[in-house]
């Protein structure tokens, strides 16, 4: 943020904007009349650092040949989603909010935007999920023990894949809820920003994860693109990077989120996992996140205990969900479910 070079400047008319905009979703599209874009700009001096950041608007209808699009690039996945390198030449825009105070209004929209992102993750988990349950209903493969013809949910493999990424969908689909809902309540910001970052972290690599075993599950054919699976792959591939990528933000909450504030946001996370389960496999499970939030805090090098520490929050949050889940729906089905998602994730590494 401190590097952008982007300026914005005011004249007789206002404010105008000279400078390039890279990875801009959206950039240019004909489903709408107009297209805004929100840049940020240095209105002060590059010693300023980003308290030289200012956060405007602009209008493409406003803006006219002051704003081009120079290049749409190539992606993996996505495709509906045009993604455009764009040049700004005096384009005229307002400013939003105060002069200087750009990021501070660009870290609101983000934390917003990261559990937006979370949910795309959720949703490809259940994409997923949905592709591969069908085919495998369908799909005769092999016989059972007694001889007739089988189905491959049939097989025991293909049942446990087909688990995992019921499990992780419907588990996501949980943490953004109970994260949104604490959001709507407004009574505990410091949890909001612990939450939203391990959010983001999960439901995207479940989105991955939930992806790559559905293609497995298709075997041969989830890997011709007719059968929809690999598309999930390649859109889900994206929401791990974008939005921060979710090693910056294993980075930040080994630092600035353990410490900020005299540690309230670990502290109410600590809180919140108790209010979700006291299931005893949970509970020791905390304990060792206890343990491990000490050793993070403690330690001289933070960044290399980043990567484990946000797992094992992430694996925290995710069993602790699904013990809520389990619990609220009171089904053989769910209860087997969050047994198996507890043995699982009970084994993710410590920080050393």
């Amino acid at each position: 943020m401190s590097r952008i070079r982007t300026k914005a400047r005011k004249d007789a008319s206002g404010w105008r904007i000279n400078g390039e905009k890279i990875f801009i979703s959206g950039g240019d599209q004909d489903l709408s009349q107009d297209i805004l874009h929100l840049v940020l700009a240095r209105t002060g001096t590059p010693e300023d650092g980003v308290k030289g950041l200012s956060l405007f608007l602009t209008s493409r209808s406003e803006a006219g040949p002051s704003l081009k699009v120079t290049r749409i690039e190539e992606k993996l996945g996505l495709h509906a989603s045009p993604t455009c390198q764009m040049a700004f030449d005096g384009t005229p825009a307002e400013l939003v909010g105060e002069e200087g105070g750009g990021l501070k209004a660009m870290f609101t929209l983000m934390n917003h935007a990261r559990l937006d992102v979370a949910l795309q993750g959720v949703a490809h988990a259940s994409r997923a999920h949905a592709i591969a349950a069908a085919y495998a209903n369908e799909r005769r493969q092999g016989r059972t023990p007694e001889g007739t013809e089988a189905i491959l949910t049939d097989h025991q493999d293909v049942r446990r894949m087909l688990d995992e990424q019921r499990a992780l969908a419907l588990g996501a689909r949980a943490m953004v809820h109970f994260t949104l809902v604490e959001l709507v309540r407004g009574t505990n910001p410091a949890l909001i920003d612990f939450l939203t970052p391990v959010c983001k972290v999960f439901c995207t690599e479940a989105g991955i994860r939930s992806a790559d075993l559905g293609i497995q599950v298709l075997g041969g054919y989830g890997y011709l693109t007719e059968y929809r699976v690999s598309q999930t792959w390649r859109d889900a591939r994206i929401a791990s990077i974008y939005e921060g990528a979710n090693g910056i933000h294993a980075l930040a909450t080994a630092t600035r989120g353990l410490r900020h504030a005299q540690g309230a946001g670990p502290d109410a996370f600590d809180s919140f996992i108790g209010r979700l389960s006291g299931h005893e496999k949970v509970m020791d499970l905390r304990e060792r996140w206890r343990t491990a939030r000490s050793t993070v805090e403690a330690s001289s090098d933070p960044a290399a205990l980043a990567h484990d520490f946000m797992q094992l929050t992430c694996a925290l949050y995710y069993c602790a969900a699904w013990d809520k889940i389990a619990s609220v729906g009171a089904q053989p089905r769910l209860n087997a479910l969050r047994e198996k998602v507890l043995a699982a994730h009970l084994a993710v590494s410590d920080p050393c």
